[in-house]
């Protein structure tokens, strides 16, 4: 099966149901999105086409960019920009193919094709099911498994290399803010132009596309670590730490375990071996939002797949970056932001939560995109950043003060999760409706923030005290000391007029806002 050429992927059509479309065909705007039987392989597919567009049919500038997004290619001009990389995307073949080792040696495990799944666990993991030797995957289903392990890859032991950006990481893409927007123009904003990249010329696809040259292997004495700089930077998107091999030699017909189409080639097997790729260094997905070191003295850190789960919390680093770099917005976002600007745009945050190799849970989650005007902007992520501040801080409160009502010694008692994360939930549409009137405002005087301070200020107190009265008086009577509740509500009351981040939006509500006669 050639990637570049058939038509393996299925997509949802704008006359409805599904159909089976190419990369080719991307450009056609009957297509509105990719289907996949599995949230994660649906991620990587994404990426795959944003890599295989960056690398093949990149424009040179956002001038460009513009006249590619509102004229799709046509599928004679993505066939013949996909060409030249034809012969690097054969999922079988004798020599290179596609994600896979080219020079695996003789002695390799053989492995049932589910154990490429992240979420199938290992032989130490009693979590989760145990992968049975005798199911296997469809070509489609081993190529978008075999991808999904490869960008994503978590600790796997001793030499098991992780990913690019380290296990379970985040990534984030740009989408339309219209649900009716076409396929293409849901990759093409993700899409960066050449200029804004400022890579230097591809000398061998093989510093690209790693599975055409010999594995850089890490195994031994003799294995060699992988910074940028020996490679090309856009092996980011293409990034393969695992030495894993399809094995011809078990194939035959039936059912898929994954997609369940039936009698179909049926791939049960593949072989591998440890020492991979070792990506070290200061690599830079342009997908993932990035944590910097104050000093500079450390790599960047990816941002990890929970992070798509935290609602609203993380919306200022996601989305604009901040002061901190605690995170930067990855690279296609910041370059959204700052340089295209529109169409109107929400943020997809998706990826795996790990311990280790173990999949603890699959995050998926979309936040609103605001592009801000220059000179506003350090006002603007200043009050954005003093309304989280003050949100963690009641959330923490919260916490406290509800484990304060239910416990003699509430230090010695354990997190209660569900508490704060009820507040995050609870106070989201009111921090999306406040966001939306600071992303219009011009930030001339402190008095124009005093409205919207107040409204904050006193929505989530509302909805503070009635968090506090559901986990604590919606437990049996007899269990509840009044006393201990009474004091721990009268706290909560004191911390929410007085806090530290609390206090400074009270000044400005109580010195500039005046009820209306």
């Amino acid at each position: 099966m050639n990637l570049t050429a058939e038509r393996w992927l299925q997509g949802i059509c704008s006359r409805g149901g599904q159909g089976a479309v190419s990369v080719a065909e991307l450009g056609d705007a009957n297509w509105l999105d990719i289907y996949s039987p599995r949230p994660d392989f649906r991620g990587a597919l994404y990426q795959f086409l944003i890599g295989l567009l960056q690398i093949a049919y990149a424009p040179r500038d956002v001038k460009e960019w513009r006249d590619r997004y509102n004229r799709p290619p046509t599928h004679e001009e993505l066939q013949a920009a996909f060409e030249p990389f034809k012969h690097a995307f054969l999922l079988e073949n004798d020599g290179p193919a596609f994600m896979q080792d080219l020079a695996l040696p003789d002695e390799v495990n053989q492995l049932p094709v589910l154990e490429l799944l992240i979420d199938a666990g290992s032989s130490s993991n009693r979590y989760f099911n145990k992968p049975a030797s005798d199911h296997g995957l469809c070509e489609a289903c081993f190529t978008q498994a075999l991808l999904t392990l490869q960008i994503n890859a978590p600790s796997g032991g001793r030499g098991v290399r992780t990913s690019l950006r380290g296990g379970g990481p985040l990534t984030t893409l740009l989408l339309p803010a219209d649900e009716n927007a076409t396929l293409w123009q849901k990759l093409w904003l993700n899409v960066i132009p050449l200029d804004a990249l400022d890579h230097p010329p591809v000398k061998e696809l093989s510093d690209v596309l790693p599975w055409l040259a010999p594995t850089r292997t890490s195994d031994d004495k003799s294995g060699q670590d992988t910074p940028p700089e020996s490679v090309h930077p856009l092996q980011a998107y293409w990034s393969m730490p695992r030495r894993i091999r399809l094995d011809a030699s078990t194939v035959d017909q039936g059912p898929c375990a994954v997609c369940a189409a039936t009698n179909v080639r049926l791939i049960r097997h593949y072989r591998t071996r440890h020492g991979g790729t070792n990506y070290t260094g200061t690599w830079v997905h342009p997908l993932t939002p990035y944590s910097l070191d104050a000093k500079g003295e450390k790599p960047p850190i990816s941002s990890k797949g929970h992070q798509a789960g935290r609602g609203y919390r993380d919306w200022l680093g996601l989305v604009l970056g901040n002061d901190t770099h605690q995170p930067d917005a990855a690279k296609v976002v910041s370059h959204f932001t700052t340089k295209v600007r529109s169409p109107q745009a929400r943020l997809w945050c998706f990826g795996f939560s790990m311990s280790n190799m173990k999949s603890l849970c699959w995050y998926d989650s979309t936040l609103p995109v605001h592009v801000i005007e220059s000179d506003v902007l350090r006002p603007f992520t200043k009050t954005v950043k003093q309304l989280l501040d003050s949100a963690e801080e009641m959330a923490s409160t919260l916490h406290r003060q509800v484990k304060a009502a239910w416990f003699r010694r509430p230090g010695d008692a354990g997190n209660e999760p569900a508490v704060p994360q009820s507040f995050w939930q609870g106070s989201e549409a009111i921090f999306y409706r406040l966001l939306d009137e600071l992303a219009v405002l011009d930030f001339d005087s402190k008095a124009k923030l005093a409205p919207i301070y107040r409204r904050w200020l006193l929505e989530t107190r509302r909805l503070m005290l009635d968090l506090f009265d559901h986990w604590v008086l919606s437990s049996p009577f007899e269990h509840q000391d009044m006393q201990r509740v009474i004091k721990a509500r009268a706290a909560l009351t004191r911390d929410l007029n007085s806090g530290k981040t609390l206090k400074p939006l009270w000044e400005v509500v109580n010195r500039h806002h005046k009820e209306p006669a």
